[in-house]
């Protein structure tokens, strides 16, 4: 097969593909060029928002701010507080101060421009990286917007407040001891305002002012040298006591329990005794244990109980003075054992369990004038039992009943007071001139001889019968007369 050598080619089909291949290339570095145009634009205009807004990311005070300016970021911000309040914790309850009332303000913008000023803008497109800040707040309120609210609240009525009491030193159960005074509500209101404010400052929710220490208190304490002298003076006072003694026995007569009643302590912490009480104190006393001149009961010696009147024999105390006494007693502070100052004095003294006084005691002379018989008893024991002559009654003289003592104890006498002298061996005085004494004139006692042939009112005895008497018998013995009804 022949081969025509001779081809036709087109020469502009090749010219076409190459200038085809050239427009895509420069439409494809155009649009490379726009877009990198506009991608450099938009970076820059980014770049300028982020200067004026914050980057993203950006996370403050646990906000998303991200591309918020700094004014609507301090906006957004300020609303948290918009609502702010602090409750004030007192002793006695609580109260409320808003926000709004004393002009609270809380300003971040300055803190806001630091954190702009902090953040690179040209670094906008970091999406995927997070920055969290806190802002500084500064806070400001009005002053005299606070003095306002306090005058609104009755707890700081200066008026109204009750001073604490220094602490009490009181008696409890037998000992005194001290305690806290009432801590009162009295506020120091400079301290207040002062505490308030720095609460504020720091956006507190709360402010308690006994914490604080706003609350004014005692100038002393339960532990002040003061107070605890005071206690151990009082219990030193109330454990005083006084003892009197009536012969050889210990009656109290001014106890704790009496001692409880007459301290006053005053706010000075002075300790004062009730004189008046202590005088009244001592009278009751004496009415009940003064046994001068009272009428009495007596268990005679056949076990029977005859009245014996009241005569001038006993205990007495002479009350005046012996406040004065007593008051400087109970001050030494030390349980004290004394005789008081007696008027009269009995023979003896003890209290029965009823509290029944007994001023006779175990010795004494008994006289039955119904019976014309004398006992003579020494410490309980009857040593003497006789017939006897008492007082004449058809000529008045009878002996007279009642509770005597001895007053003369006299061996060797001359009686007088009859038509002649009578001498006597033995002669014992009870009352005015009558007496027991022996009587050897006479050849019989006892019966009713008392009764036409008795003697001027002395108990006459028997010769022995008096010899006895006087040997077992001394001043002061008590002489117990009475007539059986």
């Amino acid at each position: 097969m022949d081969v025509d050598e001779n081809v036709y080619v087109d020469e502009k089909a090749f010219t076409d593909v190459a200038t085809n291949k050239k427009k895509t290339k420069k439409v494809l570095s155009i649009i490379f060029i726009t877009l990198f145009t506009v991608l450099i634009v938009a970076y820059f205009v980014m770049v300028y928002i982020t200067s004026k807004r914050f980057n993203p990311g950006t996370i403050i005070d646990g906000r998303d701010m991200s591309f918020k300016t700094v004014d609507e970021a301090s906006e957004i911000i300020k609303k948290d507080y918009d609502d702010y309040k602090i409750k004030v914790k007192y002793r006695d309850g609580e109260g409320v101060i808003k926000g709004s009332d004393i002009g609270y303000n809380v300003d971040v913008s300055g803190s806001l421009k630091e954190i702009m000023n902090s953040q690179n803008p040209y670094l906008w497109f970091r999406f995927d990286k997070t920055e969290e800040y806190t802002t500084e707040k500064i806070i400001s309120f009005s002053s005299e917007k606070i003095e306002d609210v306090m005058e609104l609240e009755d707890r700081l009525d200066t008026k109204s407040m009750i001073k604490p009491e220094n602490p009490k030193v009181v008696l409890n159960g037998d000992e005194y001891e001290a305690v806290p005074g009432d801590e009162g509500t009295e506020i120091d209101l400079k301290k207040f305002q002062e505490g308030l404010e720095a609460h504020l400052m720091a956006m507190d929710d709360e402010y308690n002012v006994e914490a604080e220490g706003c609350y004014i208190t005692p100038s002393l304490s339960v532990d002040s040298p003061s107070v605890q002298e005071c206690v151990r003076r009082a219990n030193d006072i109330l454990h005083a006591e006084v003892f009197y003694l009536y012969g050889e026995t210990k009656v109290p007569a001014i106890t704790s329990e009496d001692i409880a009643g007459l301290i006053t302590i005053d706010k000075m912490y002075r300790i004062m005794l009730d004189r008046d009480e202590i005088d009244e104190l001592l009278e009751e006393f004496a009415r009940t244990h003064d046994t001068f001149n009272k009428e009495r009961s007596f268990k005679a010696h056949d076990g029977k109980t005859v009245k014996i009147p009241a005569t001038e024999y006993g205990w007495e105390i002479n009350l005046e003075g012996e406040g004065s006494r007593v008051y400087n007693d109970i001050l030494s502070g030390t349980a004290v054992t004394r005789e008081p100052e007696f008027i009269h004095k009995g023979y003896a003294y003890s209290v029965g369990g009823s509290g029944t006084i007994n001023d006779i005691g175990d010795s004494f002379a008994e006289v039955d004038l119904s019976n014309q018989k004398v006992y003579l008893y020494v410490d309980g024991v009857e040593v003497l039992c006789s017939d006897c002559v008492s007082g004449k009654v058809t000529a008045g003289m009878s002996t007279p009943a009642g509770l005597y003592q001895i007053n003369i104890h006299q061996r060797g006498a001359i009686l007088r007071g009859g038509e002649e002298p009578v001498p006597v061996d033995y002669w014992m005085r009870f009352v005015r001139g009558i007496g027991f004494h022996d009587a050897t004139w006479r050849y019989a006692f006892g019966g009713d001889i008392y009764y036409a042939n008795g003697s001027h009112g002395c108990v006459n005895l028997p010769y022995e019968s008096a010899r006895i008497m006087f040997n077992n018998t001394e001043v002061g013995t008590p002489v117990v007369c009475y007539w059986r009804e």
